[in-house]
């Protein structure tokens, strides 16, 4: 009887310890999709760059080296105006 009890502890403590695991487990793998997905995009970005004439590539290139922050938010608004663009010179 009291094996049974201790065997039963046991399984308890080794069920909660798998769940314990598993929410880490999950959060690894979360962080994991976020790295990929960065890789993902920065290579895609390469490629483009390499598209680019080599005069408008290495300022590019250097701007983004030296500031980063600044670079990806003017991006980001470069990108938005120019679909805009695109889409108001699709319409008429």
């Amino acid at each position: 009887m009291n094996r049974s009890k201790l065997l039963a502890q046991k399984r308890t403590l080794l069920i909660a310890e798998c769940a314990l695991q598993r929410i880490t487990l999950v959060g690894q793998i979360k962080s994991l999709g976020h790295i990929a997905s960065w890789t993902q995009a920065s290579g895609s970005l390469i490629n483009r760059l390499k598209d680019l004439p080599k005069w408008l590539s290495m300022p590019l290139v250097g701007l983004m080296l030296f500031t980063p922050r600044h670079t990806i938010s003017l991006a980001r608004t470069g990108l938005m105006l120019w679909r805009l663009l695109r889409s108001f010179s699709s319409k008429l």
